[in-house]
């Protein structure tokens, strides 16, 4: 069987053919040996983490008292003691419902042709400019579906959208994104034009067909266009496939105007089944047609629907989700679907007790935390040793000025894996630390110092650790 790129990289041969010169390495102890690295071998560029609070989820977090939802945003949004998420992903209204609601769709901005309504969205504007407040400046916004006035079967559910609508659709975006900043001082920094255009719904749930040619007829015939003309600034990201995919990806690039167009190619990351730990193989997987491109590939949302799991079995196994996108996806954004809502599922990484107005955090929160407090926007990853020993996961990120690296360690095992770092070319003097385990939430380690460059370290079982290097 011939080896696949994901099979090569996880061999030795196939970390010594590629290098790994991106100034950091780790290797189990005692063994110190491996390649010479280069500090600016950079990877891919970090957009960020972060998470949704579509379908009305965001006013779950209003309804806790003022105190509660204080400290949860700050621990939501805050880098500085919180986990710093830094991208969140809105819905773009399509439904009548509006405001005051915990669940459903939200209210579209246009209910009828050329009627614009402005109330209805005040749940996620409101924790947009909270957000913000904390250090989060990072929005996206996705389109279940039009609105129903511009469909084949004039719902917001399932049907397609009419192509005598096409141009309506793009001015229906553009208008949101210009006035979501001129009235609310919010920058869209990246729109979908469709969420799960594959997705055929089996009861009332907003979504909308799209194929990949219907899609990049749309874009290159109307909402490129219609952005260039209104001076609309945010990047379009396509395509927001259910399952990891890139069919659709390459067949919107195909076309050149698109191409040149389109920054971001996304999907999200759901597996067929709802076994608790599905292999992380079957949400994973490189777009390298988009790579080749130039694209930023993002992961925009996953979760999982079975009953709810807070432990750290759960925390480890979505850390490694995350570290095989980073390491052989070239992921640069990782999104979570809710990031607090009303659930008894995976689906959410806080569960919101709304009767009782009271939150249950998960470990999979701090796991992922692990990643979005400290690599933030601007950081690059890169390369490392990826699996230095049996079932450990690493990865390194070197912030905007050279003078940071932030190493991600997962201990997926019961023993404790002594680690050395090596940081080539990096002039390393101390590290800090913050591990979460069993029995720890981000706690902070004693301080190490380098010796000639070269940091001992030992991660505990069943744990991730953040090593921050300077």
């Amino acid at each position: 069987m011939a080896m696949t790129r994901r099979s090569f990289l996880r061999t030795s041969a196939g970390m010594a053919a590629l290098g790994y010169a991106g100034g950091l390495y780790a290797t189990e102890k005692p063994a110190a040996a491996g390649i010479a690295t280069t500090p600016d071998h950079y990877r891919q560029l970090i957009d960020g983490f972060g998470f949704s609070e579509a379908f009305h989820a965001a006013r779950t977090i209003r309804l806790l008292e003022e105190k509660d939802q204080n400290n949860l945003l700050n621990l939501m949004f805050s880098p500085n003691g919180g986990m710093g998420y830094s991208i969140l992903r809105n819905e773009i209204g399509d439904g009548p419902e509006g405001a005051g609601k915990t669940d459903g769709t939200v209210a579209s901005i246009e209910p009828k042709s050329a009627e614009f309504n402005w109330t209805g969205d005040e749940d996620q504007i409101w924790l947009m400019n909270e957000a913000k407040k904390r250090g989060c400046a990072r929005f996206m916004s996705s389109a279940w579906s039009p609105p129903a006035w511009m469909k084949s079967n004039g719902d917001s559910y399932a049907g397609e959208l009419k192509p005598a609508m096409y141009q309506q659709y793009a001015d229906y975006l553009a208008t949101y994104v210009l006035e979501y900043k001129k009235r609310y001082d919010l920058d869209i920094y990246a729109i979908s034009p469709a969420n799960e255009p594959n997705f055929t719904p089996t009861q009332k749930y907003a979504s909308c067909r799209w194929t990949g040619g219907q899609m990049a007829k749309f874009l290159r015939q109307n909402l490129i266009p219609t952005f260039e003309a209104k001076g609309v600034s945010a990047k379009i990201v396509i395509n927001e496939h259910e399952h990891w995919s890139d069919d659709m990806i390459n067949e919107i690039l195909a076309d050149p105007v698109c191409d040149k167009a389109i920054q971001i190619a996304a999907a999200h990351a759901y597996a067929p089944t709802s076994a608790p730990y599905v292999s992380i193989s079957a949400r994973t997987g490189r777009f390298s047609t988009a790579l080749d491109k130039k694209k930023a590939i993002w992961e925009t949302e996953v979760s999982a629907g079975d009953a709810n799991i807070t432990n750290m079995n759960d925390g480890v196994y979505w850390a490694r989700v995350v570290h095989t996108h980073m390491i052989e996806d070239d992921v640069s954004a990782w999104l979570y679907w809710w990031g607090a809502a009303t659930t008894t599922s995976r689906s959410s990484l806080i569960a919101i007790d709304v009767p009782n107005k009271k939150y249950q955090l998960s470990k999979r929160f701090f796991t992922i935390g692990h990643f979005s407090r400290f690599i933030r926007p601007g950081f690059h990853r890169v390369d490392a040793s990826p699996t230095p020993a049996p079932n450990t996961y690493f990865s390194a990120y070197i912030d905007p000025t050279g003078k940071r690296l932030v190493c991600v360690a997962i201990n997926d095992d019961a023993v404790e894996r002594p680690l050395t770092i090596q940081c080539g070319g990096f002039n390393a003097t101390t590290c800090t630390a913050v591990r979460t385990s069993n029995t720890e939430t981000h706690a902070k380690l004693p301080t190490i110092a380098a010796t000639n460059g070269q940091i001992e370290v030992t991660t505990t079982p069943l744990s991730v650790t953040t090593f921050i290097i300077t």
